[in-house]
């Protein structure tokens, strides 16, 4: 009898950590911030471009996107408005999110069940594939991996096969704020 407690035991524990994936590790979040760098590869796989910044994310509409090489760019999303400031042309842009457009890294911020509805989800170890059910989607695919404990990587293919990498560094000892998300006073 209690070879049986201990084996359903094991068996509960087992089955809970093989449910656990990077997804729902994701989905457990409140935010993260850290250091990014992002890449854009043709389908031939030569990088086109290369940037490199730092970043901030909070459920449930947050996204602060500071890029600081080879520019200097501020893209703070908040609820409702997208504001994006280029530091090199002296421009400052603000706009209103429309929800029904999704760029890759707004899908970190989504909810599990977000994402069952959106995508054909293959699970892989550390490792998610989303296939978007919407054949209008401007993104093929896309492939979430947790690299290491605070390493994340973002590859969103478009329909044309190019890809937008991206690897997030997370600095586990800071947790993104709200004031991470106002805008800053410019000059311009």
């Amino acid at each position: 009898m209690r070879w049986r407690v201990i084996l359903s035991c094991y068996l509960a524990l087992l089955s809970a950590s093989l449910r656990a994936d990077v997804l729902d590790t994701l989905a457990a979040r409140e935010g993260m911030a850290g250091q990014f760098t992002q890449e854009i590869i043709s389908p031939e796989g030569e990088v086109l471009e290369r940037s490199n910044g730092n970043f901030a994310l909070l459920r449930p509409h947050f996204f602060r996107w500071e890029i600081l090489a080879p520019d200097s760019q501020l893209l703070l999303a908040n609820s409702d408005q997208l504001t994006q400031i280029d530091w090199d042309l002296e421009v400052v842009v603000e706009r209103p999110i429309v929800e029904t457009a999704s760029s890759p890294l707004q899908w970190l911020l989504a909810s599990r069940a977000t994402l069952d509805s959106a995508f054909d989800i293959s699970l892989s170890g550390d490792a998610a594939v989303l296939v978007p059910v919407d054949l209008q989607s401007p993104y093929q695919r896309l492939n979430i991996a947790q690299m290491a404990e605070a390493v994340w990587r973002l590859d969103a293919e478009d329909r044309g096969g190019q890809v937008l990498r991206v690897e997030l560094r997370e600095n586990i000892d800071r947790s993104p704020r709200i004031s991470d998300f106002v805008v800053p006073p410019t000059p311009f």
